[in-house]
This record gives C-alpha cells, sequence and structure tokens, in this order.
C-alpha cells in the first residue's frame, strides 16, 4: 500500500479557477489528495502517515502541457548522423564529413544534422568562416564514394546540401527544371552547385519525394528507441503532456513504447487527414478510424482522438501561409499561399466528421486561413451545434477579433504559438508581409479577452516551457533583438501560465484530469529554482525546473528537494 506525500512551506500557484496560491499539497497514490495551508497539510500528514517534502519556499506548478511540440520529429533529428551542430566553418564540417565516410560503406548515403547552432540556425551562412554555404565541391573531397544529403533546418530557408555523388543518384544535372517553390542552385558554368533551396517537408515536390525513397531506412527499434528518448528528455524541463496532433504518423510506435513502459509523458494525438482524397474516400477513411472516434481509445497515459486537416502550414518562407493580402516568399516573389481544400470542401469534411463522431483539428496560419475555418464550422455548427465536441483550431497565426469571438460561442479550443516572433518575426513576418501585418501576428490578448481557450505550443522550436512563458511575455525577435510587443499582443504572467497548463488540458480534452493542482486530478507538478510570479521577466526563461512529477511519482531530479 503506497504511503502519501505532503509537500509544505511552498508557493503552489494551483492555477484553478480562481488561480489560487496556496502553502502545500498532498499526493495520494497518482492523485493530488488535498490543497491548503502548511498547518491543515501537516495534519493530513499526522492523520494518513504521509512523508513530508519541504519545499523551502519554491514554485511548485502543475506540469506543463505542449500542445504541438513535435517531439517525435525531435528524436528523430538526433538519429542523423555525422552531427553538424555547432560547428563553424566549411573546413569542419567536411571534416566532419570525411570521418563518418571512413567507417561508411561506399555507396551508403550520409545523411547529416543541419548546419548551424540548434535550435534556432540564427545567423547563417554568415557565421560560418568562410561566409558562404557549402557546395558540392566542398563536399566531394570529403566523400567522394558516398552520396552526402544536408539537410535543411526546419526553422529557416536555408538550403540542402548534396555532393556530386548524391546529385548523381538524385538525378539532378544542369536540365533538371526548378519544382514550383524549390530552387537549385547553379555554378557559373551552369552546373548545380550542390545547393537545393525549399526541400522541405513544407513544400512537397517530386524531388523530395525520390530522396526519402532513397535515403536508408531507420530500423524500427532504433527509430522507437530515438522516440522514446525525446518524450523521456520532456522531464527535464517540466514537460509532462504532449499533444501530438499534427504530421503524426507514428501511432503504432508510440503503442509500442507504451506496452514497453518507457513512454515517459503522457501522449494525446491524432491522425492526420488524407486530404488529397475525394469526399467519399474520406468518408470511409475516417468510418475506419475505430480507434480514434469518440472519445477515442487508450488510457491516462496514451490515448488516440481525432484527426488534423491542414489548410496551410510552412508560414510565409515558401509561400505557404494562405493570406488575403499578397506578401513576398524567401525568392522575393509574390504570394498569397494556396489552401490545401476549399471552404466548401472544408465545410463537406466537417459535416463528415460530425456524422463520425470524430474531434476535429483544423490547422489555419494566415488571416485567410482562418477565415476559412472559421466560416466553414459556422456553418457546420448551426446545423450541429459542436459546442460541446472541444473541437481544436491549431496554429491560428492570424485570427480576427471577431472570428475569435465566434470560435468562443463554438466551443473551439486553440493552440498557438508566441514564440514565432522570436524565431522568424523580423524576417519573414515583417520584412516579407511588408506591412502591419506583424503587429497582429498571435495576438494573444485577443483571445484572453474574448474568454476562448488558447494553449501554448513549440511547435518544434525551443521545447522548454520556461523558454516559451518568456517568449509570450516579451515577444522580441531572436535574431535581431527588435521588440515585436504590440497591444495586441500583451498579456499577463498569469495568463502565460494557463497557456502552457490548464488550457493546454482543455487542449488535449482532460480538461477535468489535468492542468491544475486541484484535489482529485492527476498529480503532474513541477517545482522551479524561482518565482516566476515575481522575479524581473527576462529570468523567467533562466529558470530552472527542479523537479518533475508524473502520478505523483517524481520522475526528474528527486535531489533538489529534501526532508526536513
Amino acid at each position: 500500500m503506497s504511503v502519501p506525500t505532503v509537500y509544505l512551506n511552498g508557493k503552489v500557484v494551483t492555477v484553478d479557477g480562481a488561480f489560487s496560491v496556496a502553502e502545500a499539497f498532498a499526493v495520494d497514490r497518482n492523485r493530488f489528495a488535498a490543497v491548503g495551508s502548511n498547518a491543515r497539510m501537516r495534519a493530513f500528514a499526522d492523520d494518513t502517515g504521509a512523508s513530508v517534502v519541504d519545499l523551502d519556499g519554491r514554485m511548485a506548478l502543475p506540469g506543463f502541457i505542449d500542445g504541438h511540440p513535435h517531439t517525435i520529429f525531435r528524436g528523430l533529428l538526433g538519429l542523423a548522423h555525422p552531427d553538424l551542430a555547432g560547428l563553424h566553418s566549411i573546413a569542419e564540417i567536411a571534416a566532419r564529413i570525411e570521418e563518418a565516410a571512413a567507417i561508411t560503406e561506399p555507396g551508403e548515403w550520409i545523411a547529416t544534422s543541419p548546419i548551424g547552432e540548434p535550435p534556432d540556425y540564427f545567423h547563417l551562412p554568415e557565421s560560418l568562416v568562410e561566409r558562404r554555404w557549402p557546395t558540392r565541391d566542398d563536399l566531394d573531397e570529403a566523400a567522394p564514394e558516398n552520396p552526402v544529403y544536408i539537410p535543411t533546418s526546419v526553422f529557416w530557408p536555408h538550403p540542402a546540401i548534396f555532393n556530386s555523388a548524391a546529385l548523381a543518384a538524385l538525378g539532378i544535372d544542369r536540365t533538371t527544371p526548378d519544382e514550383d517553390m524549390m530552387r537549385i542552385g547553379h555554378s557559373e558554368n551552369g552546373e548545380p552547385n550542390g545547393r537545393v533551396h525549399g526541400l522541405t517537408i513544407f513544400n512537397p515536390s517530386r524531388l523530395n519525394s525520390r530522396l526519402q525513397a532513397l535515403l536508408p531506412q531507420v530500423p524500427t527499434e532504433t527509430r522507437r528507441a530515438a522516440i522514446a528518448t525525446a518524450i523521456r528528455d520532456n522531464l527535464a524541463i517540466g514537460v509532462t503532456t504532449i499533444y501530438e496532433a499534427h504530421t503524426n504518423f507514428f501511432v503504432p510506435d508510440l503503442r509500442a513504447i507504451h506496452s514497453t513502459g518507457l513512454l515517459a509523458n503522457r501522449v494525446v494525438n491524432a491522425y492526420e487527414f488524407p486530404a488529397t482524397r475525394s469526399m467519399v474516400e474520406l468518408d470511409q477513411w475516417m468510418a475506419g478510424l475505430d480507434d480514434a472516434l469518440g472519445e477515442g481509445t487508450g488510457d491516462d497515459q496514451l490515448t488516440v482522438v481525432g484527426a488534423t486537416l491542414t489548410i496551410d502550414a510552412g508560414g510565409p518562407a515558401f509561400g505557404g501561409m494562405v493570406m488575403h493580402k499578397p506578401y513576398l516568399n524567401v525568392y522575393d516573389e509574390v504570394c498569397n499561399g494556396t489552401p490545401t481544400v476549399s471552404t466548401e470542401q472544408l465545410v463537406d469534411i466537417a459535416r463528415l466528421a460530425v456524422r463520425h463522431r470524430l474531434r476535429l483539428n483544423i490547422i489555419a496560419g494566415g488571416d485567410k486561413a482562418c477565415t476559412m475555418a472559421t466560416d466553414a464550422l459556422e456553418i457546420v455548427d448551426r446545423e450541429s451545434p459542436l459546442v460541446e465536441r472541444h473541437w481544436v483550431l491549431q496554429h491560428a497565426l492570424y485570427p480576427t477579433r471577431e472570428q475569435l469571438a465566434k470560435l468562443g460561442a463554438m466551443g473551439i479550443v486553440a493552440q498557438t504559438c508566441p514564440s514565432t516572433d522570436y524565431t522568424k518575426g523580423v524576417r519573414l513576418y515583417l520584412d516579407k508581409l511588408s506591412d502591419d501585418r506583424w503587429e497582429t501576428l498571435v495576438p494573444l490578448r485577443w483571445w484572453m479577452d474574448e474568454g476562448v481557450p488558447v494553449a501554448q505550443a513549440c511547435d518544434a522550436a525551443r521545447p522548454e516551457p520556461m523558454f516559451q512563458l518568456w517568449a509570450s511575455l516579451r515577444r522580441v525577435d531572436g535574431e535581431t533583438g527588435r521588440s515585436m510587443i504590440t497591444p495586441a499582443k500583451a498579456i499577463t504572467r498569469a495568463e502565460a501560465i494557463r497557456m502552457h497548463t490548464c488550457n493546454g488540458a482543455l487542449l488535449v480534452g482532460w480538461g477535468d484530469r489535468l492542468g491544475s493542482i486541484e484535489k482529485g486530478k492527476l498529480a503532474d507538478f513541477v517545482v522551479l529554482d524561482r518565482d516566476i510570479l515575481e522575479c524581473p521577466v527576462d529570468e523567467i526563461r533562466e529558470t530552472t525546473v527542479l523537479l518533475t512529477a508524473l502520478d505523483g511519482t517524481v520522475v526528474h531530479d528527486p535531489t533538489a528537494i529534501t526532508s526536513p
């Protein structure tokens, strides 16, 4: 029989409806058993024989929930070999690749990590000693007998880079045409120089499909181990629950990891809509999602529920964001994005989701995409009220206040990424949109004022909740240091904390089980090294998570808190 634990002498930010602060709380088995004053919790300990932990004035919060982390892809990125992170010259890059070629069979691919300083990959290629990108010639000398592929980073429109063997395998020569937003670089003599711009998952192309078919497949067990490790790493930064509902093709992997007891976070995930199929095919596809219909299937550790339809993705870099007014892509070409579906098709898909009791997630970034989503949902809501269905709008970079009011009335829960300003605010959203649209990029103040629950997410950028909380308050561009804060973006610390806790619980559909330190809820919590409600704002990003508990069990750094 387990013994309860009482945590005394803390600043316990419960994130309940009143955002109340207590001195202590108790955990019994995997639930919060009581919350209150030190005197009350000492009496609880005396009555139950509970063990006692002294928080020594430290702040405790509910475990953090990331509403769109791409933790899985972070794990898979870690499999890249060799790792080029942090190298500052082409000479160093070539030497690292030469080392890998020495232990790789001739003809086998060498697929590295991106060039630059993760996680931001700022100031490239200027930060390299040579102040230019490598070329095929630089890589040929390092690995003449192996195809070499250096991928672009996720966050910036950097080129992918290939050596001659890789170009030959891909069939790229001086006559190979560009594809849509993909551009092949050429030397002065007209031959490909090895650089290919726009070769990303956000920009489908025949060349990218060919590349993926040629790259060696990661063994199943290796892939699952990498995913499990990335999820476990979340504990050190205080993330206890993640919502993997975008480009998630790894449901079998997550189930296998869970079955072995190695799933270290709570994971709620959704399937991805095959949007290019006909309505008849989509109807059949939805009907076959037996494990994701209604409330979904699973347990408190892993749940599958719903499916995600993407209207636009990839932001303005390669013209993926669907906007009403044109903007410039990275090639300085005028564009305004092409949606994957029309508003009419979205209405039909939403009707099918209602019929199948399928929780619908919609990815909509640009202002036109947000309009399409809101208009379609309004039509379906008039036919079959959505308020109890808890459907989700993801990304939501450019909603209007009027749209937010409508979304709130329909019971829509949202997820957005305020650190977009940090990762690409000036370079893409200010310079390329070329007007005042940057002022309402991720307008958190509007969300709060309209009472729509909106959850925080890193979207494959910096995963640390302390950084994300800071970024949502400061709204500064990380590359230039320019402030991007405006009245539409300004929120309080309490509101930022809610985004990463109780609102995240609403997003995953577990508002009655997670997101606050309240009696009866699952005992996920963190302890911090400082008071993030009172410390200088810029100290928030430096805050350390001293302890993380999942289901009441300490799973990170138990030595930081000692018993009296």
